[in-house]
């Protein structure tokens, strides 16, 4: 073999070896350029995941403190996590390796601290209900009791109507004394010497049986009480005074009643007198008697 043809073959080889090497290199470019990518999209993933499992745990509304408290921790964990994931350089696939067992721990750490929270949440919304319900409970009994309330007011209003012991209509006439001493009617003031007042307590079978009191008031066109012997109250509170009172004992039936109440000839003036009566503190009628 002559030099020429061994500088040929050796010649081939080394364009063999050539191409080889760049063929190689290529594949080796192509591979890195591949795998730089793939480390990019792997980058990019976990990034996403840590932006939806910070979402979903910031939009988690607690309000237990301990909870609370805890879950901005594993919050800000998964925020630091992120900042290192967006910091990675290079092709270190390890490191995506272990960021990926951090976010499956933190993910198996975490489904753990929402069951907590989702349990609590169900208790409080049972709670709430309850509350609810106990409100709305109250409420009507609220509102049951102020109809009662206004029931038994209504009622008492009723009893205490139906309770008045009604009178007859009342005479009343004046009286003048005789030598003899009896008493005859008189329509002449400065002959006066008493006033006859008489009435019927009716029938009343819902009020109490028993004693009863009753007033009577004689009054003047100028509304001073004529004779007072003293105060008393009504049920409605107003306070009058007395011309004269009565006891009677009312069993419920009708009751015939006479009242005489002397006076003064010199107190007595021409004019109207009105005479009233009130029966177990009730205003129950009058009559006017004119004197000339």
């Amino acid at each position: 073999m002559n030099s020429r043809t061994i500088k040929n073959i050796a010649l081939i080889v080394l364009l063999i070896l050539i191409l080889f090497l760049t063929l190689n290199s290529f594949k080796k470019s192509s591979d890195l350029k591949h795998l730089q990518n793939v480390f990019t999209e792997e980058k990019a993933d976990l990034k996403n995941n840590l932006d939806e499992m910070i979402k979903d745990y910031t939009d988690v509304v607690i309000r237990k403190k301990s909870l609370s408290k805890r879950l901005r921790v594993e919050i800000q964990k998964m925020k630091d996590l992120r900042d290192s994931v967006a910091n990675l350089k290079g092709d270190n696939y390890n490191l995506i390796r272990r960021y990926r067992s951090k976010i499956s721990s933190l993910e198996r750490e975490n489904r753990r601290l929402f069951i907590k929270i989702d349990s609590l949440n169900t208790a409080n919304e049972v709670l709430a209900q309850e509350n609810v319900i106990t409100n709305e409970i109250l409420s009507q009994k609220e509102t049951i009791n102020t109809e009662l309330t206004e029931k038994y007011k209504k009622l008492e209003e009723k009893v205490a109507v139906a309770s008045k012991i009604d009178i007859s209509p009342l005479k009343a006439i004046a009286m003048k004394e005789r030598s003899s001493g009896k008493l005859t009617s008189t329509s002449r003031s400065s002959r006066t010497d008493a006033f006859r007042i008489n009435f019927d307590l009716l029938e009343n079978e819902v009020t109490k049986s028993g004693k009863k009191m009753v007033y009577i008031q004689i009054i003047d066109k100028d509304k001073k009480v004529i004779t007072p012997k003293g105060k008393a109250r009504l049920n409605n509170g107003a306070r009058i005074m007395y011309s004269d009172s009565v006891t009677v004992n009312y069993n419920n039936d009708k009751l015939s009643l006479v009242s005489f109440v002397l006076v003064n000839r010199d107190d007595i003036n021409k004019g109207k007198y009105t005479i009233s009566a009130f029966v177990d503190g009730e205003y129950s009628g009058n009559s006017v008697v004119s004197l000339r």
